[in-house]
């Protein structure tokens, strides 16, 4: 395969990674989706494994074969995204995620992309889903980090 259209592959591979999964659950029947996702996942691992990682490290490779570890656990013996918990759909929105953030191969790319979270709501048992950016969460985290790290008590210029 000649490396214009190799790149045309990893090209339409980010695209098809790009589109989230509410995206892709508007288009589709629920078999077909999975089927889509499992189908791209397998190409790619099939690209990789034959050596066709032009433009990545070793460290990109290696971090898309992890999440597509994660890709490939969640979704075993699942026909459809429907038979997934809401932690398994999480999971897997997350692996493709990352794996997109690699193919991509940028700083942006990591940036923009999306990670979601379960964490329980204050005074209730109940859990809820969060999302946000890879540079929302590291402002969040920061933000919270600098409010830590502020003297607790008023010092001599307090009022």
């Amino acid at each position: 395969m000649n490396k214009q259209a190799h790149w045309g592959v990893w090209l339409a591979l980010a695209i098809a990674c790009s589109a989230p999964l509410a995206a892709i659950a508007q288009d589709e029947a629920p078999p077909q989706k999975l089927e889509r996702i499992l189908a791209q996942q397998q190409e790619l691992k099939r690209d990789l494994d034959a050596g066709k990682t032009d433009g990545l490290t070793t460290r990109q490779v290696n971090a898309i074969r992890k999440a597509q570890v994660d890709v490939f656990t969640v979704t075993e013996g699942k026909t459809s995204l429907d038979q997934l918990s809401m932690d398994d759909k999480v999971r897997l929105e997350n692996a493709l995620e990352r794996i997109n953030a690699e193919v991509k191969n940028t700083r942006g790319g990591h940036d923009d992309k999306q990670v979601c979270w379960r964490e329980r709501m204050s005074g209730s048992n109940t859990k809820v889903t969060r999302c946000g950016t890879e540079a929302e969460m590291r402002e969040a985290r920061e933000g919270a980090r600098d409010f830590l790290e502020r003297p607790k008590v008023c010092g001599d210029r307090c009022g």
